[in-house]
């Protein structure tokens, strides 16, 4: 279980505008990748460490998020970075969900419209195993598809290499 507060989106967000061009060529690293986070959504984030030190947890989005460009793991490191334990959204753009996934960083489908039913603020809880993601500030609920084992096997491990690396260790096959 994850609980924390959520940021809202107000429409579609895009990987440019979530790490913009100029910062691409930064070290893949959480910490950097982090301070310019959402710079290209909002105005209020375009300053160092703007979105970061409003202290989500979460983000709340509609569709596509994340879509529209190259497959960056900048995007991915710096929501990280930020303080972001999971996004909720009616759809993700394919190369950042893998991404995401190879992070461990959950991307999660909803199509409760929570965009709709949250706000910037409330406080979430999200329950992996069920689906299931409460806003304790409105009483209200959402449903998810579960994480996959797999998924959650990689989120636990820190990402995709270190699950890996982790398997190899113990001598276990890679399933």
């Amino acid at each position: 279980m994850i609980k924390g507060t959520c940021w809202v989106a107000d429409d579609y967000v895009m990987a440019y505008d979530i790490i913009v061009s100029e910062y691409w060529t930064s070290a893949i690293d959480p910490i950097e990748n982090s301070k310019m986070v959402m710079a290209g959504v909002k105005e209020e984030f375009n300053k160092e460490n703007a979105f970061k030190d409003r202290g989500h947890t979460f983000i709340v989005a509609n569709h596509n998020f994340a879509g529209g460009g190259k497959s960056i793991e900048h995007v991915i490191t710096g929501l990280m970075g930020a303080g972001i334990q999971a996004v909720f959204a009616t759809s993700f753009a394919r190369l950042q969900f893998r991404n995401a996934i190879n992070y461990g960083l959950p991307f999660i489908t909803s199509d409760d419209n929570m965009h709709v039913g949250c706000e910037t603020g409330d406080e979430l809880e999200y329950h992996a195993d069920k689906g299931i993601i409460k806003n304790i500030t409105k009483g209200t609920e959402f449903t998810s598809v579960p994480v996959a084992p797999f998924v959650s096997e990689v989120s636990e491990a820190g990402g995709l290499m270190n699950f890996v690396r982790e398997k190899l260790a113990k001598g276990q096959p890679i399933e």
